[in-house]
């Protein structure tokens, strides 16, 4: 199925793989490039970062498995990255019959790793920009990452980000406790 959004010259799909049904958008002319975003961003994260490609790419961006507009069959089933490397495979299988080039980022850049590795010969050319690949680290860096990524977990699973109510101004324990090793300071404005 195909529509196109007049505002952005855009082109909506839906396409049915194993499991799921994948929402993506295409727009532009040229080689096909996807993008593949971070862990929250479906294919309206780069909505600004597009038309600046589309003179020289087809642009490709997508709702991964279980996010936004790409349903599951069976929510209770868990998403694994080789499905979403094999989705990934799928789509622009769909799209080109040549290697396409990809970039993503952080959970879409290690997709994109998964993908190469599961798939040799989809991709020609991949930007993984600050991939989430704990893995690949050695001894205390990966001990500290996986922690801090499991602190992520905990946050989300205990009410994510939500700010504290006006008689509790101010950003929760969790919020302080993630970001703080990353720089950032999350006080209330």
């Amino acid at each position: 199925m195909a529509t196109t959004n007049a505002t952005t010259a855009a082109t909506v799909h839906t396409l049915s793989v194993p499991g799921a049904t994948l929402h993506f958008r295409t727009e532009g002319a040229g080689p096909v490039l996807l993008l593949s975003q971070s862990g929250e961003g479906d294919a309206d994260r780069t909505v600004d970062l597009v038309p600046h490609l589309t003179d020289t790419f087809t642009v490709v961006t997508y709702d991964r498995r279980g996010l936004s507009r790409s349903t599951l069959d069976d929510p209770a089933r868990p998403v694994t990255m080789a499905d979403h490397a094999d989705d990934v495979a799928r789509l622009l299988a769909e799209l080109t019959d040549r290697p396409a080039l990809m970039a993503g980022f952080s959970m879409g850049a290690a997709i994109g790793l998964h993908t190469v590795v599961r798939h040799p010969g989809v991709l020609h050319t991949l930007i993984a920009h600050e991939p989430v690949m704990p893995n690949l680290l050695s001894g205390a860096e990966r001990a500290e990452h996986v922690a801090e990524l499991t602190a992520i977990q905990g946050a989300y699973a205990g009410g994510g980000w939500r700010r504290r109510s006006r008689r509790s101004p101010g950003t929760s324990a969790s919020t302080r406790r993630t970001t703080r090793p990353r720089g950032a300071s999350p006080r209330s404005r």
